[in-house]
């Protein structure tokens, strides 16, 4: 079969048509001997053959020193990997001797001519059960020729796709990859409170606005209140509740085959603890009265990105299997793509930087070697990254629906078995319902000194009530009347109520009720 292995084609001579340019111009002006006019001479009928256009040979390399060492073999129709590729030329042997010594060109001759703008790659294999290996080609303006560079010579033909159908392939495995849950809800334990009767105690109460985002429980462990929410989706979430303790987080991520470990680490940390589906986060819910927590779970920009990216790396080995060419597993092909350095500076923006920082040609060549050459095109085309804008905004627009709060709060406690007047000779003790206190003792000269304390924990044992307090106030007005060490504005105390007789915690006194003080309970 014929072969060149020159370089660039000899340009076409311009010799005979100067000559016949010249013969024309003297016939026109009648030049003879002299500058005397003569007659024309008649015409000359042309007994050369009609010129013939030689055909192109269907293989050219272009490159090595010695058009000798490479030879191509007699050619064979080429049997297409798989659906959506198909050959457009013959399948050539091509052997050089030796190792080439610099890259060649090498430029094939297609079957016909093709659609412009076609995606065209070289393909070998070694053998039929061998791997493809592919080389990206440029299809030539005529749309009859594709020519590659390579380093390596072997048995290639020219393989085309089929856009429209690959691009339809791609898309429909995006859907599905996208629509697919990757962690049932069922397969996720809900936490177990089994204190939570005794955890809503001393005025606690939780609730939360329906969602479908954790589940959540609030228990006790020992003496604390510990609020409790597990992951139910099948995507991380961020849960934060300011001003409350982590206690840590439990369990096992659920999910199989999703690589947690490249995910976390391309979203970061972030504010807030990221719980992996499944697992459960616990904080520490102790409350003062009046006070509350409130415990918020969403998902955050960088991980609408990371879920798009999940269902994209899904497709890619799809349409790779598709095309019969061997893949690496989605979800390894997944975790390669986040770790690339370019790949987390684009998490959060559009579908144009995702594509450009994630899954453009380089680095799908560098994650899958020369098959990223096949759905290079796929990928970066239009209509990929419409779809993949088209499913950001699904996420975001749902966003507000995943986000759910978990509201534990205290109420003041209420004072009701305290409230009232208490006396005692020359002295009164007063108790609000707030459970504001306030002290007066007096002599027969008048007021001596007043105390003014806060109570909390209103707390019953049987028929005896006590409640913590914290002096707000002292005010001295006959210091010669106090003996000992005055109390101090912010000590803690403990006051008490027991058969009609309070005993406050900071002067050595007490004060009963009418009835108690009827039956000389108080001297």
């Amino acid at each position: 079969m014929g072969l060149t292995t020159a370089g660039p084609r000899p340009a076409r001579s311009a010799c005979a048509l100067g000559a016949g340019v010249l013969l024309a111009l003297s016939a026109l002006a009648g030049c003879g001997g002299g500058g005397t006019p003569q007659a024309a001479a008649e015409p000359r009928v042309s007994t050369s053959p009609s010129p013939t256009v030689t055909p192109d040979e269907p293989v050219e390399v272009i490159g090595p020193e010695d058009p000798a060492s490479v030879t191509v073999g007699d050619p064979e129709p080429g049997i297409a990997p798989g659906d959506g590729l198909y050959y457009v030329s013959q399948v050539y042997p091509i052997e050089h001797e030796g190792e080439l010594a610099q890259p060649a060109l090498v430029r094939v001759v297609l079957d016909n001519a093709v659609p412009a703008r076609t995606p065209v790659v070289a393909a070998a294999r070694d053998g039929e059960d061998g791997p493809w290996r592919f080389v990206s080609g440029r299809l030539d303006t005529d749309r009859r020729h594709v020519e590659f560079i390579t380093r390596e010579l072997g048995s290639f033909g020219i393989l085309a796709m089929d856009r429209a159908s690959a691009a339809e392939q791609l898309a429909d495995a995006f859907t599905e990859a996208a629509d697919r849950p990757a962690n049932p809800e069922d397969a996720v334990t809900k936490p177990e409170c089994t204190t939570a009767a005794a955890a809503r105690q001393d005025g606690y109460e939780a609730r939360s606005w329906k969602r479908r985002t954790v589940f959540w429980c609030l228990g006790q462990l020992g003496d604390s209140r510990v609020l409790s929410v597990t992951n139910r989706r099948d995507v991380p979430v961020r849960v934060s509740a300011p001003g409350a303790g982590s206690l840590g987080v439990t369990g096992n991520a659920t999910g199989d085959g999703t690589p947690w470990t490249a995910w976390t680490a391309a979203v970061g940390e972030g504010t807030g603890t990221l719980l992996l589906p499944g697992r459960t986060a616990r904080f520490d819910a102790d409350l003062d009265p009046g006070a509350s927590l409130l415990l918020t779970a969403r998902d955050d920009q960088a991980g609408r990105s990371v879920q798009v990216l999940r269902a994209a790396t899904t497709a890619i080995a799809t349409q790779l299997d598709a095309f019969g060419v061997a893949s690496p597993r989605a979800d390894r092909l997944f975790a390669s793509v986040l770790a690339q350095r370019s790949c987390t500076r684009a998490l959060g923006k559009d579908a144009e930087a995702l594509v450009a920082g994630c899954l453009a040609e380089d680095a799908l060549v560098d994650l899958l070697d020369t098959p990223g050459l096949v759905v290079a095109p796929l990928v970066e085309a239009p209509a990929t990254r419409a779809l993949l804008d088209s499913e950001l905004t699904r996420l975001r627009d749902a966003a507000p629906k995943v986000e759910q709060r978990v509201q534990v709060s205290r109420s003041e406690p209420p004072f009701d078995a305290l409230v009232g007047r208490y006396t005692g000779p020359t002295r009164v003790l007063t108790i609000t319902e707030d459970g504001l206190a306030t002290e007066r003792l007096s002599s027969p000269a008048g007021p001596v000194i007043d105390l003014t304390y806060r109570l909390a924990n209103p707390t019953r044992d049987g028929r005896t009530w006590t409640a913590t307090s914290t002096l707000t106030a002292v005010k001295v007005l006959d210091r010669k009347l106090v003996s000992g060490a005055l109390p101090r504005v912010g000590a803690p105390g403990m006051l008490t109520l027991a058969g009609g007789i309070v005993t406050p915690p900071y002067l050595a006194t007490t004060y009963c009720t009418a009835d108690a003080a009827e039956q000389g309970s108080c001297g």
